[in-house]
């Protein structure tokens, strides 16, 4: 099997040397690297073509976009890929030596659509660690469950969704990235790639022995990492309603919206995590709780539209 791997990549030059300095160090390599840049980004252009005329171990493709956002900058890479494998990391990532390895040996299975690992975040001076029993899981009605920076308890296990800076899949089972998702963070474009794969039959694993290190860098323009401005809230809870309806059955998508107005999961509040919130933080809790209500019910819209514009029947 032929693989590539996409970086987006937005103005953290520094950032991306070192994704690339760790990539060309691999046990196994890539057949090809798509290195997405902005057209306004001249700073990360120059460095990348520095790089790339400094070493014959990898082959660079540099691939221009301009149209902001991550997700045009993942469609972008995606439509220069034609290898049989794509895997997706973040420019503020390092590979460990035998990540690509461990994600590969899983495609032998032709059942297996997608394969993910570990991002190991550094923050702090030092890394986030916990053990967890579960990674990547979305309960019946809605509940998801991350994890996957965390070490889990035993070896690789199917998941319903992987992470986006440590995530690989056939190419010929990835549908472009959907533009509906509401900008910001952009969360959930992962999942809803992940579940797209799924809904076509095939399985999804994740190995914990596939490991980047994520050394988070900041974010462009308004995007900050507070999970709690309004601004990321509305967006978040947008994907995440306009996500799980897509790939939920009519019954199921009933009681995840049920779910989400009325009980609400993070910083998405319901109205029951309202309630909860109200005697400790008050006012900004009434301010979460509307720009989540406003994401969710913009994101139910959105999906409805997308139903409509794709012919798709309840199910």
């Amino acid at each position: 099997m032929t693989v590539s791997i996409i970086i987006p990549t937005y103005r953290r030059p520094q950032s991306l040397m070192r994704c690339l300095d760790a990539t060309v160090g691999g046990s196994a390599l890539p057949d090809r690297v798509i290195v997405v840049v902005r057209d306004t980004d001249a700073e990360t252009q120059a460095a990348l073509a520095e790089w790339t005329a400094s070493q014959s171990r990898l082959v660079v493709t540099p691939v221009e976009v301009r149209e902001a956002g991550q997700i045009a900058a993942m469609n972008g890479g995606l439509v220069a890929a034609t290898e049989d494998i794509v895997a997706f990391i973040d420019d503020d990532t390092a590979p460990h030596s035998d990540w690509l390895g461990n994600l590969l040996r899983h495609y032998d299975d032709p059942t297996v659509g997608g394969v993910g690992g570990r991002d190991l975040v550094h923050q702090d001076g030092g890394t986030l660690r916990g053990t967890v029993r579960e990674v990547g899981q979305v309960r019946w009605y809605g509940r998801m469950i991350g994890n996957h920076h965390l070490d889990l308890e035993g070896g690789p296990i199917a998941v319903a969704h992987l992470k986006g800076a440590n995530m690989s899949f056939r190419r010929e089972l990835l549908p472009p990235f959907d533009l509906r998702m509401a900008s910001g963070s952009c969360v959930l474009n992962d999942t809803d790639a992940s579940l797209a794969v799924i809904d076509q039959g095939y399985r999804l694993i994740y190995d914990p022995q596939a490991i980047v290190d994520h050394i988070t860098a900041p974010r462009q323009n308004w995007v900050t990492r507070d999970i709690t401005d309004p601004r990321l809230v509305y967006s978040d809870s947008h994907n995440w309603v306009y996500c799980l309806c897509k790939h939920f059955p009519r019954w199921r998508r009933a009681a995840f919206v049920a779910y989400a107005l009325l009980v609400g999961e993070g910083v998405r509040y319901g109205l029951l995590k309202l309630l909860l919130a109200l005697p400790r933080q008050g006012l900004r809790a009434i301010g979460q709780f509307a720009a989540a209500t406003r994401g969710k019910l913009a994101g139910h819209r959105d999906f409805v539209a997308w139903q409509r514009e794709n012919g798709r029947k309840d199910r």
